[in-house]
């Protein structure tokens, strides 16, 4: 079926499509545009690489161009683990762009931004939040836990929020186990989240969540020892 209508013409077309992107049609499609990308971590003043350019101390925000190579970012301070990540990013696909055999762009949606904007690839998450590990720390076991507590409220916010507003569910539970509350501390845990719930619904992501709820914790005298620092 596919080589009834793969024609020798559609083939042509193919590979002047490939040429075009080899010599470099790809990088003026796709590089130029640029991200706001917020940078924040749990210690102020951490600085921040960009392939080995310093380009500011957390918290900050800054514009970065759009572009397809990954960008290597490095997090570093004194007295403090230097971590390295390299920076997301993802075609853009709410621009409906396709490209069919003739190597045409069609756009999907009426009104979409045109290609040569850059907007075909945008970096995600905008908003990036570092944990800086203490060189000898105390308790890593404790700090991992932190981390992983954060992630949980980070990657599945939408579905805690729902939780909250039911006042139950798996989520709410996986939430209370991040913290390692016990379940004879459940009813305490609860109380603390119908008092606070319209503060804790009207946060804007899963970090913001996590940083206030981690609070309340320590401000509850049954809860103060599950606050993770």
């Amino acid at each position: 079926m596919i080589n009834r209508y793969f024609t020798k013409t559609h083939l042509i077309a193919l590979i002047g499509l490939i040429t075009f992107l080899a010599l470099g049609g790809c990088a003026t499609i796709f590089s130029n545009g640029e991200d706001e990308i917020t940078f924040n971590s749990n210690v102020d003043k951490t600085k921040v690489f960009f392939d080995n350019s310093l380009v500011g101390e957390t918290p900050f925000t800054l514009s970065v161009d759009r572009q397809l190579h990954r960008i290597k970012v490095r997090f570093s301070k004194e007295g403090y683990e230097t971590q390295e990540m390299l920076l997301a990013h993802k075609f853009n696909i709410n621009a409906g762009m396709v490209l069919d055999l003739t190597g045409t762009l069609t756009f999907l949606t009426p009104g979409a931004v045109d290609a040569l904007s850059g907007n075909l690839i945008k970096y995600s998450p905008t908003n990036y939040h570092i944990e800086m590990v203490p060189e000898k720390t105390g308790d890593l076991k404790r700090f991992r836990q932190r981390v992983a507590s954060m992630q949980f409220s980070a990657h599945n916010f939408a579905d805690i929020q729902r939780d909250l507003v039911t006042g139950e569910g798996e989520f709410l539970n996986t939430l209370q186990s991040s913290f390692q509350i016990p379940q004879t501390h459940k009813k305490a845990f609860h109380e603390v989240l119908t008092k606070n719930l319209d503060a804790l619904i009207a946060t804007n992501n899963g970090l913001e969540f996590w940083n206030r709820l981690n609070r309340l914790i320590k401000e509850d005298p049954g809860l103060a020892a599950y606050h993770l620092g």
